[in-house]
């Protein structure tokens, strides 16, 4: 996610709080195991006051660790659903 510039991110992000419903195709491809983790990741977004950039890596290794999936896999999925 480092590669992604702050205010892009950050609209992404604000526009991912807006509208879970509206995942991207990448969502899709997931298996059940990683819908569940990045599911949660925008369900702790969304209920993190801000600033919850500051908060962003702990969140995915919080929901990486739950789900027994890699943080690298998390943050590999919003590279690829975010930066398009």
């Amino acid at each position: 996610m480092s590669n992604l510039p702050f205010k892009k991110f950050r609209k992404k992000l604000n526009e991912q709080r807006s509208s879970e419903s509206d995942l991207g195709d990448e969502y899709k491809k997931l298996s059940p195991v990683m819908k569940g983790a990045i599911d949660d990741v925008y369900s702790t977004i969304n209920n993190t006051p801000d600033p919850v950039v500051n908060k962003i890596q702990g969140i995915i290794e919080s929901a990486a660790k739950k789900h027994g999936v890699k943080s690298d896999d998390i943050e590999n999925y919003f590279d690829n659903e975010l930066i398009k």
